[in-house]
């Protein structure tokens, strides 16, 4: 169900009478009071927003207020900012989402004091290079995400899954919220590009996977911890024999590693630092510094004794040089697998669904997989057939190949380790997404204990069976080891042995490995006859979220309804109910859709509010119910902002005029107090004469539109003129007035 949640905190802006009186001296006591407390996502949306609340109100009454008084409530002011801004940062790492629900919009940002500006978020477009990283120890890790531009470093924030599958190096433009030096990208994946709706490639780099990898390891120390747990010999027979054999073979002889190990150097940092990129700049830098040529490599790699960071080594996915912190665990496990993220590789994840292989209550094991560097601790075993065909290792070029299945039939398998010139791999199609188009993929490989895999000679299951993944395009973290015994709770027993089988009743698809060998495996693949799987079907509303309307008007969205039914489903009706606040009402131009497996239809949803209506955000949500299965329920909802009227001050820069002069007239557009920026004004002078003029103009961020007037010294009478301006902002108006004097 995806929801976009009326803004609670915002409405104050909009409704004059809600104004709470506070002593503005308890002010810092009540904030600290409920920072304190333990804080659920639902209770620090309340903070957020009896915050912002609390510091609107003084905001608007500083601007009456005395020149002492103001200074005071400034004050208080400056206080409530720094603790929302606290919060902010909290919810931004935290939940993303839910800080762009709650993010003021410009109009206001523009209004609040420039001394203060500082401790509020911003909405901001930026280009520059994305720079992504793997942080890890042996347990856990974080995907993260920076933008770097000429001057500036920003950590970015993804809502769900709008992360984009771009390796370091690439060019973007971003658009989201900023809080200091973090970024929280504002819209959804839009999976069909290497684009989200709010991260345009501006330009991509691809995986460089093939020949000889130029790899720079600098070994360095710091100045109170100048221990070299390792010698120049030792780090060069972990890496340029031990790491380079092991990606030689994964990749088939298509990727080697070249180079050279230089160190000591001893940095002019302390110990307790773990700033990655410290530690990288000064170690090029004392490279440089002893006649190293730096850019002749494009695989750096930072060692250095232990450090208590919490972290055992970082690596960036992909790069150009890539990057890789190797703290103090010089093993082949740790350089494979950072360097692994380098080439392109996510981490080898697993899928745990309790009692069933696939299915909808799931979680997700980071390090999961038993057999794959990228995977669990320890391992050092070639990584599966979904990473390989994406960095271009397997079905590409003179790559070994894997055989798309189409049909049933018994397929063979070359064991996975070896150079052949039969698949190492089958692809099975599982799903399609229906509104994206993207494709899942079942991934079925077969591994003998050969060279770095020589490991899972002692595990019996592997040794008699196949080994399945599954993997998503687009989104290549979304890749998982399946478990075909899952009534164990280990995954190391996750190979489908011979005679067994595994069937995804969703497409009527069975794999069964008939026989396994030394040379090979024979596997069977049956399909048949599709069956039909109800799913809930999607929706979207456009626009998302209004823009303001006046009470009693009527506002039209378009629904968007997808059925996502497997395709052995016959046709559904879905019938389309609006849940509007009491009093309100609400059309379709179709109520029913009938529509096939995959298939999409829109139709147009009047609502109206009545013309009593307060000012605020008020919800509008549609389902969609397949008649068919009244069990499976789509739904989405939207937000509808009502403003009962604009506020329009007019005055002129003069009370009289000469009639050489040119009169300012200036209209300042609210409500509530709050300026109204991107209001259509429309000004009339009517002359003594009875003539007018005319003159329109768009209010600014502060809610100010202006206009001049040239008189004409032949045509212009003497005497008192009328102004009248009218503000428009989609339908709700307002009006004001004033007057001058030409002598």
């Amino acid at each position: 169900m995806k929801r976009t949640l009326c803004i609670l905190m915002i409405s104050v802006i909009v409704l004059a009478g809600l104004i709470v009186t506070l002593a503005t001296n308890n002010v810092n006591a009540e904030v600290n009071r409920r920072l304190r407390r333990p804080v659920t996502p639902k209770a620090r949306l309340q903070e957020l927003a009896q915050i912002t609340q609390r510091m609107l109100e003084i905001f608007h009454e500083a601007q009456s207020a005395s020149p002492t008084v103001r200074a005071s409530l400034l004050s208080d002011l400056q206080a409530l900012a720094s603790s929302r801004k606290g919060l902010m940062l909290e919810l931004m790492r935290q939940d993303p989402n839910q800080l762009l629900q709650v993010a003021l919009p410009d109009h206001i940002l523009a209004s609040l004091p420039d001394e203060l500006q500082a401790y509020f978020e911003q909405q901001v477009d930026v280009e520059g290079e994305l720079e992504v990283l793997y942080e890890e120890n042996e347990t856990e890790s974080r995907l993260r995400h920076f933008l770097n531009t000429a001057n500036q470093r920003m950590e970015l924030h993804f809502r769900g899954k709008a992360m984009p599958d771009l390796l370091s190096g690439s060019f973007v433009r971003v658009r989201g919220v900023r809080i200091d030096d973090q970024l929280v990208i504002d819209g959804a994946a839009d999976t069909s590009t290497t684009t989200t709706q709010s991260v345009q490639t501006l330009a991509s780099i691809a995986p460089n996977t093939f020949g000889e990898q130029k790899v720079l390891v600098l070994l360095v120390n710091f100045q109170d911890k100048a221990t070299q747990p390792w010698t120049t010999t030792q780090v060069r027979d972990i890496v340029f024999n031990t790491v380079n054999n092991f990606y030689r073979e994964s990749s088939y002889g298509q990727t080697w590693l070249g180079g050279d190990v230089f160190g000591w150097y001893t940095l002019p940092i302390s110990s307790a630092t773990c700033d990655q990129n410290a530690i990288a700049t000064y170690a090029k830098q004392a490279a440089t510094a002893a006649g190293i040529n730096v850019s002749g490599y494009n695989r750096l790699v930072y060692a250095f004794p232990s450090l208590s960071c919490g972290w055992t080594g970082w690596g960036t996915y992909g790069g150009s040089p890539s990057q890789a912190w190797i703290n103090g665990s010089m093993s082949v496990r740790t350089v494979g697998h950072e360097l692994g993220h380098n080439f392109g590789i996510y981490h080898a994840r697993a899928l745990d669904c309790g009692s069933d292989v696939v299915g909808s209550n799931c979680s997700i094991l980071e390090y999961g997989d038993s057999w794959d560097i990228l995977g669990q601790s320890g391992v050092v075993a070639h990584s599966h057939a979904a990473q390989k065909e994406r960095v271009g290792w397997l079905g590409y070029g003179i790559s070994p190949g894997l055989t798309v299945v189409q049909s049933s039939g018994t397929y063979w398998l070359d064991p996975y380790e070896t150079l052949g010139s039969n698949p190492k791999a089958l692809k099975i199609l599982k799903s399609t997404d229906a509104t994206t188009g993207k494709k899942t993929w079942y991934y079925v490989e077969f591994r003998r204990p050969i060279g770095f895999d020589s490991f899972i000679s002692g595990n019996s299951n592997v040794m008699n069976g196949v080994v399945i993944h599954t993997g998503t395009e687009a989104y290549s973290f979304d890749e998982y080891l399946l478990d075909m015994t899952p009534a164990t709770s280990s995954f190391s027993d996750g190979a489908l042995v011979v005679g067994q089988s595994y069937t995804d009743p969703n497409i009527n698809m069975t794999i069964a490995p008939l026989a396994v060998g030394s040379s090979g495996a024979s596997v069977m693949v049956s399909f048949g006859p599709q069956p039909c799987a109800r799913v809930n079907p999607t929706l979207s509303i456009s626009p998302s979220t209004s823009q303001w309307v006046s009470p009693g008007t009527t506002v039209n969205y378009t629904v968007s309804v997808t059925n996502t039914d497997t395709a052995g489903c016959v046709a559904s009706n879905f019938d389309l109910r609006a849940n509007v606040p009491a009093g309100w009402s609400a059309l379709f131009e179709a109520s029913t859709v009938t529509l096939s497996s995959g298939q999409s239809a829109n139709t147009t949803l009047r609502v109206t509010s009545p013309s009593t209506t307060t000012n605020g955000y008020y919800n509008i949500g549609v389902d969609a119910v397949n008649t068919s299965a009244s069990n499976y329920v789509g739904s989405y909802s939207v937000t509808c902002s009502i403003m009962r009227g604009l506020d329009v001050a007019v005055v002129t820069d003069q009370a009289s005029y000469a009639v050489n002069q040119t009169p300012i007239v200036t209209a300042t557009v609210t409500s509530g107090g709050t300026p109204i920026s991107g209001a259509s004004v429309a000004f009339t002078i009517t002359k003594p004469n009875g003539s007018t003029a005319k003159g329109t103009a768009t209010t600014t961020a502060s809610g100010v539109a202006s206009f001049k007037y040239r008189f004409n010294k032949q045509k212009d009478p003497a005497g008192v003129y009328l102004i009248a301006a009218g503000a428009n902002l989609n339908g709700v108006i307002g009006s004001g007035s004033t007057s001058f004097t030409l002598k």
